[in-house]
């Protein structure tokens, strides 16, 4: 086992999240005018990057080339050590218990955003817990695009990567695409706050509504319920952190025109550079829209508008198409954000709700679930099977996006449903045996396991808060694996057992 890799990887994340302690520095400074919440926050952030220091000086010197069980290791202790750091502030300051500090602070980096704090918690610590969430999503979009194609090929996303793509296990190219997310990532978060500028918020709740909405991690603090203009916003934030990063990237390489002829006037310059724009603009929309995943994601977001609007529920009275987009892309995306009560919703809204967390959104986005281009690849593997009991001689090609999908894909895909649904009934059969009922822990295992927290009508931050230290532990890593999908843990036990068989033979 190299170990240096695993300490590079935990002490460049932590030194990465000591800047996350900027933004409560420069509000407690700027704005409580607090120099207690100031110090404090100043001296956690110097705490956090000295431990990054450590870890990444206990790392020289290693490989260039990242092995496969190292990865998976890494992935599994990055989210709980930065967790441990992050539940200081709501530990320290008296609002949580550590036990409970720690379970939000693992809930708001892995976007799950359950929000166990009180309604009546200082502003400081509802922009911590944005904080937590934008950088947990900025850890996760990271290792979609460098560490997780090579743990486990992210079952699907060599399905998203035809845009031009390319991953690799080695070190100098992992930086080169991370930086490339982290710009694409802060530019989307940067657009979002200016809408909700735009829509009459104060400077702080744009950003933090921004972080909330970009990162999926949502929560029950939404300061703009009743604004149409933010809520509009926040619906365009939650769809872009549908999309797939990827292609954003892509948008933002392609769009800018190649360097015109310097040899032509400014006039013919500026005529071609225009035109070429609006080529490229045009050619990106055209692919765009011609992505399978798009295409069933418009038509689940509309369709479920519809059916929750025709099922008898009313969402409000002239509000009613709004508050139902509002809540069928909330889920879907696995934010959770809910802007009413849902107590009284028909139970069909609720299990329509539940479903859209399950399938959640494009590969190559910041969502939880199944993702759809997995739902899509099982359906077309479902229809091709029924073609081939009709005409047993008939030759069948499974193909997205115009392309035919590799056996290996649709196996990956194959498997990693089934531990899907095997993990989720062996988490909801454990949580049974402690406090909950079945359903409770059903529902308690689809929320963390979705990373969508909270489930309306069904499961909520009291259900967390009334579990048993076990329960919460459990929850904890329900958390984590949820997040990084059950592979990294399998093949990180799998390969301490080998390790362990080897030395023993």
């Amino acid at each position: 086992m190299d170990r240096k890799i695993i300490f590079i990887l935990l002490g460049n994340a932590l030194v990465a999240f000591a800047f996350t302690f900027a933004l409560p520095v420069i509000y407690a400074a700027g704005f409580m005018r607090s120099v207690f919440a100031t110090v404090f926050f100043l001296a956690l952030a110097a705490a956090v990057a000295f431990a990054g220091k450590i870890f990444v000086r206990l790392g020289r010197r290693h490989r260039r080339r990242l092995p496969l069980w190292e990865s998976a290791v890494a992935m599994l202790l990055i989210f709980p050590l930065v967790a441990a750091f992050g539940a200081i502030p709501f530990w320290f300051l008296g609002w949580l218990p550590p036990l409970d500090a720690f379970l939000e602070t693992v809930s708001d980096v892995t976007s799950g955003g359950i929000s166990l704090l009180s309604a009546r918690a200082p502003y400081v610590l509802r922009l911590w817990q944005s904080a937590l969430m934008w950088f947990g999503s900025l850890v996760f979009l990271v290792m979609l695009v460098t560490m997780m194609p090579e743990v486990s090929g992210s079952f699907g996303m060599t399905l998203s990567l035809h845009g031009g793509q390319n991953l690799s296990p080695r070190f100098s190219q992992m930086n080169l695409i991370a930086r490339r997310m982290l710009r694409v990532y802060a530019a989307l978060t940067v657009l979002s706050a200016g809408l909700f500028k735009l829509a009459g918020l104060g400077g702080w709740d744009s950003i933090l509504l921004a972080m909330r909405c970009i990162s999926t991690g949502g929560g029950d603090f939404f300061p703009a319920r009743g604004n149409a203009m933010a809520e509009y916003a926040a619906i365009f934030s939650m769809l872009l952190a549908c999309g797939n990063f990827l292609f954003y990237y892509r948008l933002a390489v392609t769009l800018p025109p190649a360097a015109v002829n310097q040899q032509e006037n400014i006039l013919r310059r500026g005529i071609s550079y225009v035109k070429t724009l609006r080529k490229n603009f045009l050619g990106n929309v055209i692919h765009f829209y011609s992505n399978t995943e798009v295409k069933v994601s418009t038509v689940i977001i509309f369709a479920g508008v519809w059916i929750i609007l025709l099922s008898g529920y009313r969402w409000g009275h002239g509000e009613s198409f709004r508050h139902a987009l509002f809540h069928v892309i909330s889920f879907m995306s696995t934010t959770g954000i809910n802007l009413e009560s849902l107590e009284t919703a028909h139970d069909f809204d609720r299990f329509f709700i539940f479903m859209l967390a399950i399938f959640g959104g494009c590969m190559g986005s910041v969502t939880g679930g199944l993702k759809i281009i997995r739902v899509v690849v099982l359906a077309k593997l479902m229809a091709a099977e029924l073609t081939k009991v009709m005409h047993p001689r008939m030759v069948t090609s499974i193909r997205v996006n115009s392309f035919a999908v590799p056996p290996k894909i649709i196996g990956r895909i194959l498997g990693f449903f089934f531990l899907s649904a095997l993990t989720l009934f062996v988490c909801a059969a454990v949580l049974s045996f402690m406090e909950p009922k079945f359903s409770e822990a059903v529902a308690i295992s689809v929320a963390c396991l979705t990373n969508v927290g909270v489930l309306p009508g069904i499961c909520d931050a009291a259900l967390f808060l009334s579990l048993p230290a076990a329960g919460k532990i459990f929850c904890v890593a329900i958390l984590i694996v949820g997040r990084l999908e059950i592979f990294a843990l399998l093949i990180a036990a799998a390969g301490l057992v080998s390790r362990r068989s080897f030395k023993e033979w």
